[in-house]
C-alpha cells in the first residue's frame, strides 16, 4: 500500500473555505473537513465562509469546533492528565473565579 500511495497523484480540492494565511488553524481545519466530509466531493459543505471573510467570520466559525475539540482531548478517558484538569477545575470552580454556564 506504501508504493501505491507514493505515487498516487495527488488532487487538492478547490474549496470555498480554502486559506493561504491561515498557518494556525490547520488542525481546526482538518478535524473539521474530516468531520463533515460523508464521501462525495461534489457537495461537501463543512460550513465555513471564505479566508478574509467580513468581520473575520471564518475565525469566529473555528472557535466552536476550537472548543468542542480541546474539551475532546482534554477529557478523554485516555488522557493521562485527565483526572489532574478535572480536580483544578473543580477547585477553580470552588474558589468562585468564574461560572461556566
Amino acid at each position: 500500500m506504501t508504493k501505491i500511495m507514493k505515487t498516487t497523484p495527488i488532487d487538492r480540492q478547490k474549496m470555498d473555505w480554502r486559506t493561504k494565511s491561515n498557518g494556525i488553524d490547520c488542525g481546526i481545519l482538518a478535524m473539521r473537513h474530516m468531520e463533515m466530509y460523508i464521501g462525495q466531493l461534489a457537495s461537501w459543505e463543512c460550513g465555513l465562509a471564505k479566508e478574509n471573510a467580513p468581520n473575520d467570520l471564518q475565525q469566529k466559525q473555528l472557535n466552536n469546533p476550537r472548543i468542542k475539540y480541546i474539551v475532546k482531548i482534554l477529557l478523554h478517558s485516555q488522557n493521562e492528565n485527565r483526572r489532574k484538569l478535572i480536580k483544578s477545575l473543580n477547585k477553580f470552580l470552588e474558589l468562585g473565579a468564574a461560572r461556566i454556564t
